[in-house]
């Protein structure tokens, strides 16, 4: 069994003085660990090639949107703290209507205001 388990685990980087001090619980959890490490970073390194491919379609093309961090790594947020982003962005777009709103009636005061002391 041990000898099975001897060329993955320094594949993996495990030292085979290392390798013969433990036990075959102890071999196993290294190698499930660093598989799991090794799959996370392939899923980072993936997903960073597709952000930059996304950044490079938005030099060339306007209609290109870049992800937000949250829908890039969903399982790095927790449910709570993605509800709380989304809440955030909607109170921000809000604001942003609200201020367009705002600036747009007071540029119609304005031209009525004008226009007004022109037909004077």
């Amino acid at each position: 069994m041990a000898m099975k388990l001897l060329q993955p685990s320094l594949n993996l980087g495990l030292e085979e003085q290392k390798f013969w001090e433990m036990t075959v619980a102890e071999i196993d959890r290294f190698i499930q660990g660093a598989t799991w490490r090794i799959r996370s970073q392939a899923q980072f390194d993936y997903i960073l090639a597709d952000l930059i491919g996304i950044s490079v379609a938005r030099v060339i093309s306007k209609e290109a949107q870049f992800p937000s961090i949250e829908k890039v790594y969903p399982h790095i947020f927790e449910e709570k703290e993605l509800e709380e982003i989304e809440k955030q962005k909607k109170e921000e777009e809000v604001a942003v209507t609200n201020s367009k709103n705002r600036f747009l009636e007071f540029a119609l005061k304005h031209n009525a205001r004008m226009k007004a002391q022109e037909e004077v």
